[in-house]
């Protein structure tokens, strides 16, 4: 991380990781307004929020094996212009339906960003490195759901819903000439058959039948799931439930990202002094105190009784997310992009199945949100516990976590 050029390179990355994260957060303050104009249900509305999902992980599958044979650049600008078109498109909506075929297709560009830098990273950056580069990097997974609300909530109180997606417009065009004018190659050598589908399906059936790759997956893929569930719902429960305003709203979100901050940072600084099984199990830990304190907390609606636990989850999927992912993608450096698209395709899907299923058993308390979150942290610790954590344990033992 100290080479010349190595902390610009991680800036430039973690400006284009921050593009799948500020368009799930921008727009979230104006999802009652979305539902009043459009004059449907919010969990019609909620549904925009988990299509947008499915697109960013299917599309995933195609960018890495694609980044791996065409090169890194040429596939995230190709990704980035989609993006704008898309934006573009939300933003002229005029019916429900429209804006949810432009949800998706925004979900399509925009998870180029996220599944190219991995790969970037991967190509860059060994072991250690690669621990630190990602910790730096989730400052943007932590920094774009606080920025997005608190920028998203004077957009609608100014401006109306629309300017949310206008300024994504704009954010998409500065992306791309970061991309064209500031972004060198880092792909070592162009794989001409990462693209062919038989190939392709050798290696995503290995990726899937690899027990250690779904073991360091897991926790932080179903942590995801937990915390898209919070993204689908704090709104209604929030604006709606308890009244506040959506410019307030946004300004919630500077307690949840300084907890997930402190996490990213605190997993960069214990690489190399804490083990890689420590570390994920303390944020495996920290999540399933959190939904518990969601459970136990739910009877009675409040600011504090929902901040309070998401604050102590987003700490521990911190910790989770740079241990996680470069232990994951350690084994693979011939196929990084494949296994970078198909790390991101079961974050967002498990994400959008956390969405999708809250938004069917919401009932406007925090229970429910609890319920999902409990379900999430589980899972994500039972597969870390029977696929991953021997492994991390000989890691450890032959002084590599």
């Amino acid at each position: 991380m100290d080479r010349p050029g190595s902390r610009a390179l991680i800036t430039q990355l973690t400006a284009l990781v921050a593009l799948g994260p500020v368009s799930v957060s921008l727009y979230v303050p104006s999802m009652p307004a979305l539902a009043a104009e459009f004059q449907v249900t919010p969990g019609l509305v909620q549904q925009s929020f988990t299509i947008f999902v499915v697109g960013f992980a299917v599309a995933q599958l195609v960018y890495g094996p694609m980044s791996d044979r065409f090169g890194r650049r040429p596939v995230l600008v190709g990704g980035l212009m989609l993006y704008i078109a898309a934006s573009l498109a939300c933003a002229l909506s005029a019916s429900i339906d429209e804006f949810l075929a432009a949800r998706l297709a925004q979900g399509l560009g925009a998870c180029v960003g996220p599944v190219v830098v991995r790969a970037i990273v991967r190509d860059r950056f060994e072991r250690a490195d690669a621990v630190r580069a990602f910790a730096f990097i989730g400052t943007a997974i932590a920094v774009a759901p606080a920025v997005g609300p608190l920028i998203g909530g004077f957009l609608e109180v100014w401006f109306g819903w629309r300017s949310a997606f206008l300024f994504l417009v704009g954010y998409g065009v500065l992306m791309t000439g970061l991309v064209l004018f500031r972004l060198e190659e880092t792909v070592p050598e162009r794989d001409p058959g990462a693209t062919d589908p038989a190939r392709l399906i050798r290696n995503y059936a290995g990726l899937l039948s690899n027990a250690r790759y779904l073991g360091y997956l897991a926790p932080v893929t179903f942590c995801f799931g937990g915390l898209f569930a919070y993204n689908a719902t704090a709104p209604f429960l929030i604006i709606d439930r308890l009244g506040l305003s959506p410019d307030r709203f946004g300004m919630l979100a500077i307690f949840t990202v300084s907890t997930y901050a402190t996490g990213s940072w605190l997993a960069g600084r214990l690489e190399g002094r804490l083990s890689t099984r420590r570390t994920i199990t303390t944020g495996l830990a920290a999540a399933g105190l959190a939904t518990a304190s969601m459970l136990l907390l739910a009877g009675e609606l409040s600011l504090a009784r929902v901040i309070g636990p998401m604050m102590l989850f987003v700490f521990g999927f911190g910790l989770l997310i740079p241990a996680c992912t470069a232990a994951a993608l350690q084994p693979f450096p011939r196929i990084a992009g494949s296994a970078s698209a198909m790390m991101g395709f079961l974050q967002m899907g498990v994400g959008a199945v956390g969405s999708l299923i809250l938004s069917k058993i919401y009932d406007g308390t925090a229970a429910s949100l609890g319920l999902v979150m409990a379900m999430m942290a589980a899972l994500g610790a039972a597969g870390f516990l029977l696929l991953a954590a021997g492994r991390a344990a000989e890691d450890a033992a032959a002084g590599e976590g």
